[in-house]
């Protein structure tokens, strides 16, 4: 390196670095002098050096350790599964839920107004006009819509022509007899020409009844053009327009009651012993108060329920034809457990994780609550581990239980 820097290899002096610092060498070259550092840095640089490598060592050391127990507590997991050659099913369990159940019954149905028609004209006829609209509130009679009547009033005039042909007959033929009586009397006139006249009287008096139910029988008919509201009620369906031709018994218009509402459901023969007439009935959802107003307490044979009818007042939230979920309480609240619904098997019981992760089914009364859940009224304590899903499962069968961190993933994921 000195012969590139073109100065001669020879010790530095520290005065002479100092004296001639920065003044140039014999050879044109220039160089500035190196101090070495004093002995504590380099002991602060020592002490610094050694405690990064000791702290490395710590942590790297932290890591395999770590490293080395999980892979023990795996292996430890696996050995403890592994029974018979064959590993044991991870399954879902929960503590049952204590809360404060109070009593009810629930039913679900469609809310249908109180009164309902489907109305349409007896006659055939051409529509003429529509006096409502989609929506309209009409009152009981009020019109609604109207046929063509052009042959009404041809027929009410030919009626009317021949109630006065036969008016006329009649009245000629009063007259007729009233004059051969009076020859009879007198014996001008046999008394069969009285007869004869008096039998074509009685004639001509039927005819003149005849024409007259004929003319009422066309007042009818006219009638029967003019569809009217049976009821008070909203519009809910009419007809697309007026020229469409409308037959016999084919419903045009609907008209709706909507001031209340029925609710139809079905109990158990359970439910129905605990019902009463009158007993106040509660929407799910809603403020509005109902009452139980009629039951049958007969079950179908096919379903094995009985028809149940509650009646809703309509606060004007209410919908027609809405489906619905009501209760009605039937008791003061009691002590329960509330498990998952799909934990209850088919024989009303569930299957609870014992000593040495055994299967025991215990046999439970409950009732369903809705949203998934169930109340288990007894045979269960808070302190059971409920299996959730136990389809494939079956008493005696060992499980081992999910860790709660992955039941509560598997629940999110739901």
């Amino acid at each position: 390196m000195a012969g590139s820097l073109g100065v001669e290899p020879g010790p530095l002096h520290p005065t002479k670095e100092k004296e001639g610092m920065g003044a140039a060498r014999p050879g044109g070259g220039e160089y500035e002098a190196l101090r070495e550092p004093p002995p504590l840095a380099k002991r602060i640089a020592l002490f610094v050096v050694v405690g990064l490598i000791v702290w490395l060592g710590v942590a790297l050391g932290r890591r395999i350790d770590g490293a080395i127990q999980d892979k023990k507590r795996i292996e430890a997991e696996r050995q403890e599964v592994v029974g018979g050659g064959e590993a044991l099913p991870f399954v879902e369990a929960v503590h049952p839920e204590v809360v404060m159940h109070e009593p009810m019954v629930r039913v679900r149905g469609e809310l249908e107004p109180i009164q309902a028609a489907d109305i349409g004209f007896e006659v055939p006829g051409r529509l003429a006009r529509v006096e409502v609209r989609l929506g309209d509130e009409v009152r009981a009679g009020q019109m609604l819509a109207v046929l063509d009547r052009a042959s009404i009033g041809a027929q009410a005039q030919a009626s009317q022509a021949a109630i006065g042909v036969a008016q006329a007959n009649v009245e000629m033929l009063r007259e007729r007899v009233e004059l051969l009586r009076g020859l009879v009397a007198s014996g001008a006139a046999p008394e069969r020409d009285l007869s004869a006249a008096e039998r074509q009287l009685a004639i001509a008096e039927a005819q003149l009844r005849q024409a007259q139910a004929g003319l009422r029988t066309v007042s009818t008919a006219a009638e029967d053009h003019v569809l009217r509201a049976p009821f008070e009620g909203v519009v809910t369906r009419v007809p697309s327009g007026v020229g469409q031709v409308v037959v016999p018994g084919v419903p045009v218009f609907r008209i709706e009651d909507l001031r209340s509402f029925r609710l139809r459901a079905t109990v158990s023969e359970e439910e129905l012993s605990l019902l009463r007439v009158g007993m106040e009935a509660r929407l799910e959802g809603k403020e509005v108060r109902g009452q139980l107003k009629g039951l049958v307490r007969s079950l179908d044979p096919q379903s094995r329920r009985a028809p149940i009818e509650i009646f809703f007042p309509n606060d004007g939230t209410l919908v027609a034809h809405a489906v619905v979920r009501a209760w009605m309480k039937v008791g003061e609240a009691v002590r329960a457990l509330r498990i998952p619904a799909s934990a209850v098997r088919e024989d009303q019981s569930v299957l609870v994780v014992g000593e040495g992760g055994i299967l025991v089914a215990k046999a439970v009364q409950v009732k369903a609550e809705g949203q998934g859940n169930a109340i288990v009224l007894s045979g269960l304590g808070p302190e059971d581990l409920v299996i959730v899903q136990p389809a494939r499962f079956r008493p005696g069968d060992r499980v081992r239980v999910l860790p709660e961190p992955q039941q509560a993933a598997m629940a999110e994921r739901k």
